[in-house]
């Protein structure tokens, strides 16, 4: 290292800057700070959208079969029961409201009050069918005037108005008035368990 600086000033021993003009005597190592590069922040993964209602959502299509069989199968048990024969009204609306309760427990999808009543509706389809099926079959039994005759009598000891019903049904009128009513009734009173289920549920 040199004792006197280019510009002419004597320097101290082990100087590394001439404290004249500041220029550095001697070559020091540069370190260079690596700098870490941020990572980038994590991409969240959007869950999919919930699956509407209809007839192409399979789910929906399980959960209105079974809870229109079911609704269907108490309001038949206890339209027999006497007394609860007003009861049996609520077997439909119940159906509808355990079908967006069955589908909110497999899902854990919050149901619109809108989407309620359509998944309501659907049970209530189900019901129709399967109440058009054991209609049609019956009907197709009355055909035999032996069969007929027997129904008549059995039901004619205890409840005439079954012997009206088994006449109206005998006539194409009879069987498309009966079908029609059903079928209101049967999608009508689903529909609005549906819907009230899916508001009474939005509590929890």
């Amino acid at each position: 290292m040199p004792d006197v600086c280019t510009c002419g000033a004597t320097l101290p021993p082990d100087a590394r800057f001439c404290h004249k003009c500041g220029k550095p005597q001697r070559d020091e190592p540069v370190f260079v700070e690596e700098v870490e590069e941020p990572l980038p922040p994590p991409v969240e993964i959007a869950p999919p959208p919930p699956a509407r209602i209809g007839f192409h959502n399979r789910l929906a299509l399980r959960v209105g079969l079974m809870a229109g069989a079911l609704g269907l199968c108490l309001f038949v048990l206890l339209g027999q029961l006497p007394g609860l024969q007003v009861v049996a009204i609520l077997a439909p609306i119940a159906s509808g409201a355990f079908a967006v309760h069955l589908y909110k427990r497999k899902t854990g999808q919050r149901l619109s009050m809108a989407n309620g009543a359509h998944l309501g509706w659907i049970s209530g389809i189900f019901g129709f069918l399967i109440t058009t099926l054991l209609f049609t079959a019956f009907a197709a039994m009355l055909t035999n005037p032996e069969l007929a005759n027997a129904v008549r009598q059995q039901a004619g000891s205890t409840r005439p108005e079954v012997v009206e019903a088994l006449k109206e049904i005998q006539t194409a009128a009879g069987i498309t008035k009966a079908l029609l009513e059903s079928f209101v009734f049967l999608t009508l009173l689903p529909t609005f368990g549906g819907s009230l289920g899916a508001k009474l549920l939005d509590r929890d």
